[in-house]
């Protein structure tokens, strides 16, 4: 009985180690793969010295680190490997009862978020600018009977702590975490199983809610039949998306998502712009889909989630002129409010968002004060909550400048008006003014602007670092408007000098157009607008 015992471990172990084994052979067999190429790339040229050995063995790490041969085969083999053991966590990602793919969300202490929030609030309710808070859904706060032993989260609590304070400072608040529960939304209605985004279709329940509520208001008109079901056409890309939980551990552990497209089965007439991540480009488009991303299947360089409203930008502005408002609304948060603003868009004739996570053009309240919003909307998940770099939204520090404008009493001088002749030079640009002070906050008014030749919907100004040559802060005035238009920037610390430069476009981008301002005047303070 003895030796059949044996027999049957050792059985019973063999089938085990299996996987083990595959997996050790093929991590060699990558391993071989990178070291190969990246030897000879890494070693060529190496000082042979002890200096040069030590930069040699950092700069393998990296090479390593960055070329790792198949990569991605090694992600999804290690998936297999960890789902064949009945393991429920990879690489900080846990598998729930149903499949899907989660995370945890330490407790934290939300009253400093929370008193910023309230502070724009009151910031906005002193103007007359209605602002709802939006807080996007946690896969992690609801649905308990899917979390397994061992997995725990704290997100309910984060979300609970935050909508009291928000709630107890009258701030008007949507909780759709709450409000999937309350009306019988399970998590396979709003959430994909790889990606801790919401899915489309909840975004389009999210866009009917606010509207409703606007309207309830009488803040806006709602014409509900735009955000019916009926009226979009849903296109199902199958096996498409991998979502970012699902980057981190493979297509073979909990499998990939469909993803829907939804057009509309209504006129539209969209214009969209909006400056890309990281540069100072422009991009101009006549739609707010962006199906290049449904065009072929890249799991792991590729995010399909992006088709709605031509991924995430820092800051962008969608014109509908066929929209039943003619209101403008500051749509402002994380890439949660995509598919939201994408629906929303069919509602207001001026839409504009700012990605909290990448605007630095200034701070909001700047931006706000520029454009004069009639409703703003935050849409920002919980873990962008957390996010320190995001908490401040500008409110102390332009309530300080005020009342040193106050103070010192608003002073200006009138700059000449300026063109910029079209060019052969892509860099083409003329200078407003110089000698600006380190720390001072100034708003620089343009009476009209004109523009003519390539695109028309911009002309941009730069807070430009002298010494530096850089780029500090930008400004994009819509062409061809006599409305005048404002910019609040204050200039930083430090011992450069800065100027401000006018663009025709956007920087880079400036060839063989020509564009003209008129009526600048620069205030020493901030200048609002009547």
């Amino acid at each position: 009985m003895l030796c059949a015992l044996k027999a049957k471990i050792n059985a019973k172990t063999i089938v085990l180690l299996i996987p083990s084994a595959i997996f050790l052979v093929f991590i060699f067999y990558m391993l071989a793969g990178t070291i190969t190429g990246e030897v000879e790339e890494t070693i060529k040229d190496t000082e042979i010295s002890f200096y040069g050995f030590s930069q040699l063995s950092g700069e393998f790490e990296d090479s390593l680190q960055e070329n790792f041969y198949q990569k991605n085969d090694f992600i999804n083999l290690n998936g297999l490997t960890t789902r064949v053991l009945g393991i429920n966590t990879l690489n900080d990602r846990y598998k729930l009862a149903n499949g899907y793919l989660a995370r945890t969300e330490n407790e934290v202490d939300t009253s400093d978020y929370s008193a910023s929030v309230i502070e724009l609030d009151e910031f906005l309710s002193a103007r007359g600018i209605e602002f709802l808070y939006v807080l996007a859904p946690s896969k992690e706060a609801f649905y308990g009977t899917e979390f397994l032993p061992g997995y725990s989260s704290s997100a309910r609590e984060n979300i609970d702590s935050m909508i009291s304070a928000l709630d107890s400072a009258g701030v008007d608040t949507l909780d759709m975490d709450a409000w999937f529960e309350e009306n019988g939304w399970s998590m396979e209605d709003v959430y994909f199983i790889t990606d801790h985004h919401w899915m489309p279709q909840a975004g389009l329940a999210a866009a009917r809610v606010t509207m409703e509520l606007l309207s309830q208001q009488g803040l806006a008109e709602y014409d509900s039949t735009l955000l019916e079901d009926e009226s979009w056409t849903v296109t199902v890309l199958e096996d498409w998306f991998l979502g970012s939980h699902g980057k981190r551990v493979g297509t073979l552990y909990a499998g990939v998502d469909d993803i829907s497209v939804c057009t509309p089965n209504f006129a539209t007439n969209y214009t969209c712009s909006g400056l890309k991540r990281y540069t100072t480009t422009w991009y101009y488009s006549d739609t707010i889909l962006d199906l290049e991303y449904a065009e072929e299947i890249d799991y792991f360089n590729d995010n399909p989630y992006c088709v709605y409203m031509i991924a995430d930008y820092p800051i962008r502005t969608t014109i509908n002129t066929e929209a039943a408002n003619d209101l403008r609304v500051l749509i402002m948060g994380d890439s949660f409010k995509m598919p939201y603003e994408y629906f929303l868009t069919t509602q207001f004739q001026e839409v504009f968002t700012i990605d909290l996570r990448y605007y630095s053009d200034g701070t909001l309240t700047q931006y706000i004060e520029e454009i004069q919003p009639d409703i703003v909307l935050m849409c920002l998940s919980t873990d962008d909550v957390i996010n320190v770099s995001i908490n401040d939204f500008g409110t102390a520090e332009y309530e300080a400048a005020l009342a040193q404008t106050t103070a010192d009493g608003l002073s200006f001088i009138d700059l000449p008006d300026a063109a910029l002749a079209a060019s052969d030079g892509a860099n083409s640009f003329t200078v407003l003014c110089t000698d600006l002070t380190p720390g001072q906050t100034y708003t620089l008014t343009v009476d009209s602007t004109a523009y003519s030749g390539g695109e028309d919907l911009y002309v941009q100004t730069t807070l430009q670092g002298l010494s530096t040559n850089k780029a500090i802060y930008n400004r994009y005035f819509d062409a061809n408007s006599a409305e005048t238009q404002s910019w609040i920037f204050t200039v930083p610390e430090g011992s450069d000098t800065y100027a401000i430069y006018f663009y025709a476009g956007t920087k880079g981008h400036t060839a063989n157009v020509s564009a003209s301002l008129e009526g600048i005047r620069l205030y020493t303070g901030i200048y609002e607008q009547p």
